[in-house]
């Protein structure tokens, strides 16, 4: 285009000097005539010149919600996870960039306890060594993405989670020691080597109401004391959705909080029509989120979302270990309802889909759901 209108305004350039010379040997002829005595007809000098247009920079779209995080995590078992030597992971993290458009990565640690009732709280075999998690978070800013490091605690005995550890009240300043002494190196990793933001902890429900709002508040400063970037915490759907928010969960140091989110779209499995899901989703789902973030004041950033790829993947979204039959397509059309209601709500501002794989039957690698995320990971409005 640039050429093209250079030689446009060359030829014009031409046009008026040619003319200049016309009307100066006119004007020059016209007074040695009139030394002459003689009359000679007028030159007229408004010959018109031909207008230059200029076709305007075309606009580009811009990015629909550019504010939103859009995440997806891939999580990594074991002291050689997200390392060099993690070959798995450095492909991965590459897939997922170009297959579904996701500008932020979540990278979780899972710290372990022996029992819930255990105040000692360290690395088991599942957690990467703080080497291996640093070099994780710079293979993913160099790939391009921001970088979310979020810390899980698994507790060593069956059927038990981290949202049932109870630790009664003379212990419970013992056990906060503990837990921040195990996750203090892993958060200087994270702010040395380029993570934006970072969970305090995850879905530790019982602790949440039950510990004395300082430890908490105690907790926020140690994290803020080596990590700068933004805070926030991760809570389970399941029942602080519902519930008053936490008086420590308005702490000004928390700038959003975060959501494990895996309300049932459905109480028994069944097909729904996918039409109706974005409605469903926005009755069970969204109504419950805008209404817990005008209560603490702040956004909230899906941490964790998922369907599993199966014909119960509505009515247990979370449940990774499913036997029911595969379906895809209805993992699909829930990743779409979720989608077209996060991109809609800016009490919403980011979401993390569990997962990429290596996550039961909630993982998407060469899923139709890849599909969905991309079309609207990358959507320009």
């Amino acid at each position: 285009m640039y050429f093209f209108q250079q030689a446009k305004l060359q030829q014009h350039a031409s046009r008026i000097l040619s003319l200049s010379v016309l009307i100066s040997l006119s004007l020059l002829f016209s007074a040695c005539n009139s030394a002459s005595g003689q009359s000679q007809p007028v030159v007229s000098a408004t010959r018109p010149v031909a207008s230059i247009t200029l076709s305007p920079t075309p606009s580009v779209p811009t990015l629909l919600r550019p504010d939103l995080e859009r995440g997806m995590i891939y999580p990594q078992w074991g002291p050689s996870s997200y390392g060099d030597t993690d070959t798995t992971w450095l492909q991965g993290i590459k897939d997922i960039k170009a297959q579904t458009g996701a500008t932020w990565l979540e990278i979780p640690v899972l710290l372990e306890q022996n029992t819930i009732y255990s105040t000692s709280v360290g690395a088991g075999p599942a957690t990467p060594s703080v080497d291996a998690f640093a070099s994780g978070v710079r293979s993913a800013v160099a790939a391009g993405y921001h970088v979310f490091f979020i810390p899980l605690l698994g507790v060593n005995t069956p059927g038990d989670w981290s949202g049932v550890v109870q630790i009664s009240r003379p212990y419970q300043q013992v056990w906060f020691d503990s837990y921040w002494n195990a996750l203090k190196p892993y958060a200087e990793a994270a702010q040395e080597n380029g993570a934006e933001q970072m969970a305090i902890g995850t879905e530790l429900v019982w602790l949440e109401d039950n510990a004395p709002a300082s430890l908490w508040n105690q907790l926020i400063a140690r994290v803020q004391s080596v990590f700068k970037g933004t805070l926030t915490y991760d809570m389970n759907w399941y029942p602080s959705l519902t519930e008053a928010p936490a008086s420590w969960l308005r702490n000004p140091a928390l700038a959003k909080i975060g959501l494990s989110e895996y309300v049932p779209l459905e109480d028994s499995p069944g097909r729904i029509d996918p039409n109706a899901l974005p409605a469903l989703w926005r009755n069970r789902v969204g109504k419950l989120i805008d209404a817990f973030s005008a209560q603490v004041g702040k956004q909230i950033i899906l941490t964790e979302i998922g369907y599993a790829d199966t014909s119960d993947g509505l009515s247990d979204p979370y449940y990774a270990q499913s036997t029911a039959p595969s379906d895809q397509a209805e993992q699909a059309a829930a990743y779409e309802a979720a989608l077209s209601n996060v991109f809609a709500d800016t009490r919403i501002a980011g979401i993390f889909f569990w997962g990429w794989s290596d996550v039961g039957r909630l993982g998407i690698e060469g899923h139709q759901a890849v599909q969905v995320v991309y079309r609207w990971y990358t959507a320009r409005g």
